[in-house]
């Protein structure tokens, strides 16, 4: 199992891998899953934990001593990408039980590393005047922000959705059902709902919550899917769902796969689900992998990256849109944000990256002194290369 190469607050130190629980009362924000609540006593107490398998082991290489002897010589890991890993930096099983860490009430290393973190793996996000945003994991990220829409809002875009006559059986990724999903969707581009006072206020403060989309909604082409290579972010139409008591979304992904983003030209890089009521029983948004339930509350918004910078997708995220009881609905507004893929290599860069790839794997083959040489070598080259360049001036 892969592990996580690059410290920070939230990784380093004495943190002992722990499994989590869900066992909390019912009107918890979010949930710990059944696992952990057995080993709760168990967890290291600060504002972070690392849940993980197995790490692996750096590897130990053997060279010989002065005597002839074999001395163990440490690798330095490698940074292991987001789409590669398989570790888990949680929070708190207590602080998850508690709606999350409120990012404006924790230590500002904490709030720094963070917000750090996401830029450079993720997206940025402006967690001014958000108040109301909760960390409900480190990595993958995954957070909360409290009144994102107001109850007005919600109720507006609930009713005008319904009267629209716009709600069908939802499809996925344009293919048919097949049972995964049972609820019914209406785009925010018809049925009169176009330019919906609610749809603009989601637009908008999409935006502000991250930066890389500023000013977007005003752009022409702003839901035009991106090509590869174009550098280009853009919304997916905002949709609201409507699951009846018994209706569901499968586990499922928001990112696609590799093969699909590069026919596409684009990958979806964030995720921002507002809940537009309280759902009093069942309807939770469940993460497969984080053992993690988030509850259903009118104005909520639940946030996270369905890939990475590099436009990979994270299987982390794996989520479900678990069933509301008999007698209960739950209604939500979708929203996704893509950007381009990275251009698509030519033959002739295809190869000389396999060339360069090859290079690499014969250079690790030689023993270690005859590479230490090789570098010596190169760097006096360079230098010398250097002072004749100058020279020359």
């Amino acid at each position: 199992m892969a592990s996580i190469a690059r410290a920070s607050p939230f990784t380093r130190g004495a943190m002992r891998a722990t499994s989590a629980t869900r066992s909390s009362p019912r009107h918890a924000v979010a949930r710990v899953t059944a696992a952990s609540r057995a080993h709760r006593s168990n967890a290291v107490q600060g504002l972070g934990q690392l849940r993980v398998g197995t790490p692996r082991r750096a590897r130990v290489l053997r060279r010989a001593g002065a005597d002839g002897a074999a001395e163990p010589s440490e690798e330095k890991p490698r940074f292991v990408p987001a789409h590669e890993r398989t570790t888990l930096s949680k929070i708190l099983p207590e602080q998850l039980l508690e709606g999350g860490v409120l990012l404006r009430d924790a230590p500002e290393e904490w709030r720094t590393s963070f917000t750090g973190f996401l830029s450079f793996e993720f997206m940025g996000v402006r967690t001014k005047d958000m108040p109301g945003l909760r960390v409900l994991n480190i990595d993958p990220p995954v957070f909360t922000v409290d009144d994102f829409l107001s109850a007005n809002e919600c109720d507006t875009l609930t009713a005008s959705a319904e009267a629209s006559g716009g709600l069908k059986v939802s499809a996925i990724g344009g293919a048919a059902n097949e049972n995964i999903r049972t609820s019914r969707t209406v785009a925010l581009n018809s049925h009169g709902l176009e330019n919906h006072p609610t749809k603009k206020a989601i637009l908008n403060r999409a935006e502000y919550l991250l930066p890389a989309v500023e000013g977007l909604s005003k752009d022409a082409d702003a839901f035009r899917a991106p090509e590869a290579g174009e550098g280009k972010w853009s919304f997916e139409l905002p949709q609201v769902a409507h699951y009846s008591g018994g209706e569901y979304f499968k586990a499922h992904e928001d990112g696609f796969p590799i093969a699909v983003a590069a026919d596409k030209g684009y990958q979806r890089r964030a995720t921002i689900l507002v809940y537009l009521n309280d759902v009093d029983e069942g309807g939770e948004t469940r993460f497969e992998h984080l053992g993690i339930d988030v509850a259903p509350k009118k104005g909520k918004a639940l946030v996270f990256f369905p890939s990475s910078a590099a436009c990979m997708p994270d299987a982390r995220t794996l989520h479900t849109a678990t069933p509301a009881k008999e007698g209960h609905e739950k209604w939500v507004s979708q929203l996704w944000i893509a950007s381009s893929t990275p251009p698509v290599p030519t033959p002739e860069e295809l190869e000389a990256d396999n060339k360069r790839k090859a290079a690499e794997a014969e250079y690790a083959k030689l023993p270690r002194a005859q590479r230490r040489a090789m570098e010596k070598e190169a760097a006096k080259a360079a230098k010398k290369k250097s002072r004749d360049s100058n020279g020359r001036k």
